[in-house]
């Protein structure tokens, strides 16, 4: 099970990455590899089409250093987070639907990338990720790139993964006094991603036929308690308005 939390500095001071990496190794965690992620919010470019049955806002969530070969994309519907997982080429399939340019209007135009970019560290039955916050707002025009005028940091994020659970639940107490021990005396504050909540899977699953040899169709599929990726992707839409929300 994995956990997200916003780490933010007291009044006055300024955490910064290196100062949360030298924390890790004063625990003892040996560092392992670099960490990325990347959201990118898409917004529907005819809000009024579809109703209510269509999405207004779909995330395209990418573990490149964890899970290369896999895409999710998350879209709300009604209440709850749909959550599909897919191959990474998804993220092709979604430009050629979507084109920019041309005489069609694409169904939904990108808005907003999130980058968390940092190191992983193993302590044991911990690996704790921690890395800087960028977000870009892609649908405003560039101009004058130079100094990174458009690219906007934001803090710092950590994430921890409890090996031996794949149930938050029953994890949760020796997270938070992890946790509690990174950031004391004078570390940061760790703040949780809230809005996490168990999402919908989208399952392909065959057609009707005498031995189910129809075309692929999508539907539902409830979720388990048990902690996926699925879940992993949700909670980054969720640092995702986060962000977004404290901006």
């Amino acid at each position: 099970a994995k956990w997200l939390f916003q780490l933010r500095s007291a009044p006055g001071q300024q955490t910064s990455t290196l100062h949360l990496f030298d924390r890790f190794e004063a625990l003892g965690a040996k560092k392992l590899c670099k960490w990325k992620t990347q959201t990118s919010q898409y917004k529907r470019t005819n809000p009024a089409a579809g109703g209510d049955r269509v999405a207004q806002d779909v995330f395209l969530v990418q573990f490149p250093t964890d899970v290369p070969d896999k895409c999710f994309m998350v879209a709300k519907h009604g209440d709850e987070d749909k959550v599909m997982e897919a191959a990474s080429g998804l993220h092709a399939i979604w430009a050629m639907i979507n084109p920019t340019g041309g005489n069609a209007a694409p169904l939904y135009t990108q808005a907003w990338t999130m980058t968390v970019e940092g190191w992983t560290y193993d302590l044991g039955d911990l690996v704790m990720r921690v890395g800087s916050v960028v977000i870009r707002n892609v649908a405003q025009p560039r101009g004058d790139d130079r100094g990174g005028r458009h690219d906007t940091f934001k803090g710092a994020v950590m994430e921890v993964e409890y090996l031996p659970c794949a149930d938050r639940s029953e994890s949760m107490q020796l997270v938070n006094e992890f946790v509690e021990v990174y950031c004391q005396p004078d570390g940061p504050t760790a703040v949780p991603v809230s809005g996490f909540r168990p999402a919908t899977s989208v399952v392909a699953t065959r057609g009707v036929g005498p031995c189910g040899g129809g075309p692929q169709s999508l539907h539902w599929q409830g979720r388990t308690k048990e902690y996926t990726n699925e879940h992993r992707a949700q909670q980054y839409v969720a640092l995702f308005h986060a962000v977004m929300k404290s901006s």
